[in-house]
């Protein structure tokens, strides 16, 4: 499990001394709020955990902890994950990309750095044939980092209380038309 650098972060492999960042991030309503399950309880919180330590293990690769290169503090966490089924039109095996930003470091392109080089992994050595994410229609942040990724919207779908979600996806074709010479999928800087 090696962490992946850029110019201003480092991601770390999901370890088990970030179940406290998890709980601070889950439990405040504005990173929750474009969420469908909303504000997340302590124990859902820790179930969570469990489940991305466990997807690190059994696929090596998962959700990562954001940090800043300067100072080390958390910034969020960004995703990359086995999807729960098939998004149809979508080429397999595909991956699912989300991120989490703290609000102390929004407005900075933190999102969109942290998942430009999860995406460069994800095409790189998973040798995914596609990544998707998904959001709610009405968070406007997230639309716009997908855009600068370079995901194009490909369906739209209900969440699991009932709003509306875009899901969009980029194909590893696609992403290795568009990256830009001399990028390192491997390590991204």
């Amino acid at each position: 499990m090696r962490t992946l650098t850029t110019r201003r972060l480092l991601l770390e492999p999901w370890q088990e001394r970030h179940a406290p960042d998890l709980l601070r991030l889950a439990t405040d309503i504005r990173v929750m709020r474009h969420i469908g399950t909303g504000v997340w309880t302590p124990g859902y919180a820790a179930r969570r955990h469990v489940r991305a330590l466990r997807h690190w293990a059994d696929h090596g690769f998962g959700w990562r902890a954001v940090h800043d290169r300067a100072d080390r503090s958390f910034l969020g966490l960004v995703s990359l994950i086995r999807p729960a089924g098939p998004v149809a039109g979508v080429p397999e095996p595909a991956l699912e990309i989300g991120w989490w930003v703290a609000p102390h470091a929004w407005g900075r392109g933190i999102a969109t750095e942290a998942a430009s080089a999860v995406l460069a992994e994800a095409f790189g050595r998973l040798g995914a044939a596609a990544v998707v994410a998904r959001f709610q229609v009405a968070n406007t942040g997230s639309a716009r980092v997908t855009a600068k990724l370079g995901l194009v919207p490909v369906a739209e779908a209900a969440g699991p209380d009932g709003e509306p979600m875009r899901i969009c996806a980029l194909t590893g074709a696609e992403y290795r038309r568009h990256r830009p010479a001399g990028d390192d999928p491997e390590n991204p800087e």
